[in-house]
């Protein structure tokens, strides 16, 4: 099994910001750029090039990105009205306001995935939902973090992050579940503990911590396990079907092997928002077989696109994307 190459470090004197907002200020820093720090608990900068002062928030919000295009990838349902105008597949989908309105919805075929319409990270999403009762349940969790909730079908494949700059991708992630992988003698919960070593709580860090939630609890209970049982030596369990690195997912860089299909793809999911910069998340349903317009969907667009999966992924090189991000920046 392939051994994490996972080595980040914080930077020295900027260890309480985002990891993102930490490569960004090490590249200005490496420019030898003047920069000020306006609200550090908000990863707040301004950066001064060429006479003209930028204003940058959390690493990647800037004017490089117009407020229209970052209203539309903020929103779920109307980014895939948006990704729809270029083309380009999504998840099929109804969207409701209130419980009641279920009753009168024509709603796609199980599995399914339910999602806050405006929430990141992977907050309030539920995956894989096979029944009436699960689906209540999981419009009971979304509704508590936004007034307006989508339910679309399950998409099955392997997820990725596509980062787009200036019409180009310049780093691919395969984004992959938490997961443990057992000896044969620990308990789910030990095996946990010991992954999260080096982890964190935040975004401080690329990568976060696994916590068990219902929703981790729940896959493992369809799998008749618990976070007390031993698995065999060598073998993955997957704590959850949602890859976001928020829930402790794992970065993978696959940037090098990722057909130019895909990439091609991800540049027009961007380009529909009007977004310079984006995080492109994608289903690629099997990579084995020749790249078609039925094998992918698009998931969501990201105008503030996490860096650090790249830089620091939990395997592969650093893509030291940060130098095409402030180049945008610079240039917007």
């Amino acid at each position: 099994m392939q051994q994490s190459s996972h080595n980040f470090e914080p930077l020295k004197g900027y260890e309480n910001f985002e990891a993102t907002t930490q490569i960004i200020i090490a590249e200005i820093q490496a420019r030898q750029l003047p920069f000020e720090i306006i609200d550090s608990e908000n990863n707040l900068l301004a950066v001064t090039f060429k006479n003209r002062e930028y204003v940058i928030h959390e690493g990647t919000i800037s004017d490089a990105n117009s407020l229209i295009s970052f209203w539309i990838s903020n929103d779920k349902w109307m980014t895939k009205q948006f990704l729809k105008r270029k083309g380009v597949n999504f998840a099929k989908a109804v969207i409701l306001g209130n419980m009641v309105e279920l009753r009168s919805l024509s709603i796609p075929n199980y599995p399914l995935v339910v999602k806050p319409v405006d929430t990141d990270h992977g907050i309030g999403v539920s995956t894989s939902i096979s029944n009436e009762e699960q689906l209540k349940v999981a419009l009971e969790r979304a509704f508590k973090y936004s007034k307006k909730v989508i339910i679309e079908e399950f998409f099955l494949g392997k997820e990725f992050r596509l980062l787009v700059v200036e019409g180009a991708v310049r780093a691919v992630a395969y984004r992959e579940p938490a997961n443990i992988v057992g000896d044969g003698i620990s308990t789910l919960e030990q095996l946990i503990n010991r992954k999260n070593v080096g982890r964190g709580d935040d975004y401080k860090f690329p990568l976060l911590k696994i916590k068990v939630d219902d929703e981790v609890t729940r896959h493992l209970n369809a799998q008749s396990l618990t976070i007390h049982s031993v698995v065999p030596s060598e073998e993955k369990i997957y704590l959850r079907k949602n890859s976001n690195l928020s829930t402790g997912g794992d970065s993978i860089d696959v940037t090098d092997t990722m057909p130019s299909f895909y990439k091609e793809v991800a540049v027009k999911a961007a380009d529909a928002a009007g977004l310079k910069i984006a995080g492109v998340d994608m289903i690629i349903s099997d990579l084995n077989i020749a790249p078609s317009q039925a094998n992918y969907i698009v998931v969501e667009l990201n105008a503030p696109p996490m860096l650090s999966m790249h830089n620091f992924p939990y395997i592969g090189k650093n893509r030291h994307v940060e130098k095409y991000v402030l180049d945008c920046i610079l240039n917007s």
